[in-house]
């Protein structure tokens, strides 16, 4: 099929491709409350924005959004704000949200426009990425700026924002090479929002929306605030990871239960003599084999990885992880990673800063052993 014919089929591209710069960052505030999480969006945008050359933007819906709010986002990584205030606004109406969102596509051209990947971002990006006839790539963990090469259509598309995200077994790589804006979503935990800066200055914009009157069909009722969960595993400081090399023990009979409280005992010494938020973890091979010895012991949500939780500790100790990418899509973003692994070959090893290469059961000891000597004790 030659590029021409093939491009008749295609959904028209958007215009003038090349009036499209920035990257933009949506920051969740509802009913008066800043979602920090959001803040990764800034992060995210920082990367590719600053590879392209281009410049950040952080894009604030509400209602009487505190300019204290506004000056945060200047301090935490944005080069411009852009903001809408109006009672519409202030509780999340899925459809006023995504008129305003357009609107601001519209005046502004933005190149790209990261979401969250959480329940509101979910909601939100697809939408704003239909008004807009543009695609989006949902649940991304890291992002590049790229020239892509459509063979198909015979051309290469310059300066691209290359959205990675796991798919089965493997990574993809995800180009919306002829419309803008490129909208991703970024999953919770890969990204950390920019440092604070008060020394940052920016400009902070006002943009003064169209409001449809079927957005005003729209009414919330009530609103039930649950009580907030904490999650010991993305609060942590330090985690230890264990996987399915605790059922291996070359030259002894393996102890799961042994090798769960080894780990224990590792994590809560570490947070009794240093004072450091600790957490236990799991590989997904691990949680699903429900090891019977470890029942209420490994659980659910323990698991770190694609399909588990992201995290991002100072240090992070795989004990008996192999390595597979549905494991290290979750946690490569760890400061410091430590592996322990008897096979020298183990993927883990890959991303890992510090190498054990021998069995778990009696790394592990040594570790605790060289603690304690460390500490004087």
């Amino acid at each position: 099929m030659s590029g021409s014919s093939l491009e008749s089929r295609l959904l028209p591209a958007t215009s003038d491709l090349e009036s499209y710069k920035d990257a933009w960052g949506f920051i969740e505030y509802i009913e008066g409350e800043l979602f920090e999480i959001s803040l990764e969006t800034l992060g995210v945008a920082n990367k590719v924005a600053r590879k392209a050359g281009m410049k950040v933007g952080a894009i604030i819906l509400g209602h009487k959004i505190p300019e204290e709010i506004l000056r945060e986002l200047i301090y935490r990584g944005a080069d411009y704000v852009i903001y809408a205030d109006h009672p519409e606004l202030e509780h999340y109406n899925p459809i006023a949200y995504t008129e305003v969102l357009y609107q601001m596509i519209e005046r502004y051209r933005p190149w790209a426009l990261f979401f969250m990947a959480d329940d509101l971002g979910r909601d939100l990006g697809p939408k704003v990425a239909y008004r807009a006839t543009t695609g989006m790539a949902a649940d991304c963990i890291d992002f590049d700026v790229e020239d892509f090469e459509f063979k198909l259509a015979g051309k290469t598309y310059k300066n691209l924002l290359a959205q990675i995200r796991p798919a089965a077994i493997w990574i993809a790589k995800i180009f919306t090479p002829r419309h803008r804006p490129q909208i991703s979503g970024v999953r919770p935990g890969y990204f950390k929002p920019p440092p604070r800066d008060p020394n940052r200055r920016g400009d902070i914009i006002r943009f003064d929306p169209l409001i449809p009157e079927e957005a005003k069909r729209f009414r919330v009722v009530k609103v039930e605030k649950l009580p907030e969960e904490k999650d010991p595993l993305r609060e942590a400081e330090l985690i230890v990871s264990l996987g399915m090399g605790i059922t291996r023990r070359p030259g002894g009979e393996p102890d799961p239960v042994k090798a769960f409280e080894m780990a224990k005992e590792l994590a809560e010494y570490i947070a009794k003599k240093l004072g450091v938020k600790t957490a236990l973890g799991a590989s997904r091979a691990l949680i699903h084999a429900e090891l019977k010895e470890l029942e209420g012991k490994i659980t659910h949500d323990m698991q770190v990885g694609q399909t588990g939780k992201a995290v991002s500790p100072k240090i992070y100790i795989a004990a008996g992880i192999s390595g597979a990418i549905q494991h290290k899509v979750g946690m490569q973003s760890s400061e410091n990673i430590i592996a322990i692994n008897i096979d020298p070959n183990a993927p883990i090893f890959e991303i890992a800063t510090h190498i054990i290469n021998e069995d778990l059961y009696t790394a592990i000891p040594k570790i605790i052993e060289a603690l304690k000597k460390r500490l004087g004790e």
